[in-house]
């Protein structure tokens, strides 16, 4: 006979299911899970998956806000690290539990470059890299948008080199995160509206540049986001990537129009020095008149030789007539000679006369080819010509305006330290016993009164 302990306490199916998911939940709380993502289904905008290690196995939910927030998309066969809270749940009237997921990472740079290799290939066998599908990148832009961080050391970077090279140029900043959730979409979107700047409207930039300095692969994550890389395909605008440094690369760098090693190497490109526009400008004008004079002299050279040529055909054409005319002088008698004489002079006065009259027609005919030909080089000399001085003086005028000379020239005053160093604020003159002041006529120098400071 059992005998039962009367002691234990009773509970109904209910009770003890709520009483087992307290002690769980309470128990865990908010844990991390390593495992393999399997099973993965998204109903509704949630995502239900499985994490597995060998045989053993936790289900695991990501509802729907949680799921737009996350860095990392679950994917199945990938290896994860979970974090969320464990709940329980019941499902056909059977107990169970599960992780409640609101964040997911890497397990490691591995997991993150086999992600990597995986997208990369996905996208390759679409034809999203083809060297079909690449823009030409315009060699001197007009306008330029650039996609970066606002608050970062690349822009200030970039506007530098603008600044060196003095090439004259629309710039426009868009701000966006370069790193962390929000970064894939905010490029994403950026690059989708400026697309739709129309063609006729002045603010829509020949190029594109998305800008970012190096960092890890899980820094650059964003810029493998299959959206962001879709986004950047389908641009009509050209789109140069100057992402990390020249070792790091990243999906965008495949699909973009060019790929610039740094962010100072694209501002280079994007903003060729002014100095050597003007020496090309230069170069060509040379160019172009030397082309025009060796062309005049080969036209006259062809001139000379196609008269001496004529002169030639016809002093050969009376000898030939000659040397024929002898030979019939000695077959014929002297009566039938006297008449073939007369037959033959007027003959030969008939063809000397229509060979002259061809050979100045001729000559006429080239003598006034030669002057068209001349008159059209001389017009696109004088047509050119002034638009070039035209592009050559704005140039001028916009290096003159950049000279910082003129601008001392209007009261104003540049502080340099004793190091050759610009003093820019207050705070930097804090280093610096003494400084100069230079004017537009000159410069002193001029010495820290310590008491006052």
């Amino acid at each position: 006979m059992n005998f039962v302990n009367e002691n234990i306490p009773e509970y109904g199916v209910s009770e003890i299911s709520a009483a087992i998911k307290q002690k769980i939940e309470d128990s865990f709380g908010y844990v991390k899970i390593k495992g393999e993502v399997s099973g993965l289904a998204i109903k509704n905008g949630i995502a239900y998956l499985k994490i597995k290690e060998n045989d053993d196995v936790i289900n695991a939910i990501i509802f729907n806000n949680a799921y737009r927030q996350l860095k990392i998309k679950p994917q199945d066969g990938l290896e994860v690290v979970v974090s969320g809270k464990i709940t329980t749940y019941s499902k056909r009237g059977i107990s169970s539990y599960q992780i409640q997921v609101d964040n997911i990472e890497l397990a490691g740079e591995g997991a993150l470059l086999a992600l990597f290799e995986k997208l990369k290939k996905q996208l390759q066998e679409e034809g999203l890299f083809d060297n079909r599908f690449k823009k030409t990148i315009s060699k001197y832009p007009r306008n330029i948008i650039i996609i970066t961080s606002i608050h970062g050391a690349v822009i200030r970077d970039i506007l530098r080199v603008y600044k060196d090279n003095g090439y004259p140029i629309n710039i426009s900043i868009y701000d966006v995160s370069v790193q962390g959730v929000k970064c894939p979409t905010e490029i994403s979107e950026a690059v989708d509206r400026i697309n739709l700047i129309e063609e006729t409207n002045n603010l829509r930039p020949d190029i594109i540049l998305i800008a970012r300095g190096g960092g890890s692969l899980e820094d650059l994550w964003g810029f493998n986001d299959e959206r962001l890389v879709r986004s950047v395909f389908n641009s009509t605008i050209p789109i140069v990537s100057a992402v990390g440094h020249e070792t790091d690369n990243t999906l965008i760098d495949f699909v973009s129009d060019l790929r610039a090693p740094t962010p100072t190497s694209a501002a280079n490109l994007l903003f060729p020095k002014i100095y050597e526009i003007e020496s090309l400008i230069k170069n060509n004008q040379r160019l172009l008149f030397s082309n025009l004079n060796d062309k005049m002299e080969k036209h006259g050279m062809k001139h000379s030789q196609l008269e001496n040529m004529i002169d030639f055909m016809g002093l050969n054409f009376i000898t030939d007539m000659n040397l024929q005319f002898e030979k019939i002088n000695s077959k014929i008698s002297k009566q039938s000679l006297l008449a073939n004489i007369l037959s033959k002079k007027i003959e030969f006065e008939s063809n000397l006369d229509f060979f002259s009259r061809e050979k100045m027609k001729y000559i006429k005919d080239q003598r006034d080819n030669m002057t068209r030909r001349f008159d059209r080089i001389f017009n696109q000399i004088h047509s050119t010509l002034p638009l070039q001085k035209q592009q050559l003086e704005g140039l001028q005028r916009i290096l003159q305006s950049l000279n910082y000379k003129n601008i001392l020239k209007r009261g104003y005053t540049l502080i340099r330290g004793t190091d050759k160093e610009i003093i820019g604020s207050k705070y930097e003159s804090k280093s610096y016993n003494s400084f100069n002041i230079l004017f537009s006529d000159g410069e002193i120098n001029v010495k820290k009164n310590q008491d006052k400071e």
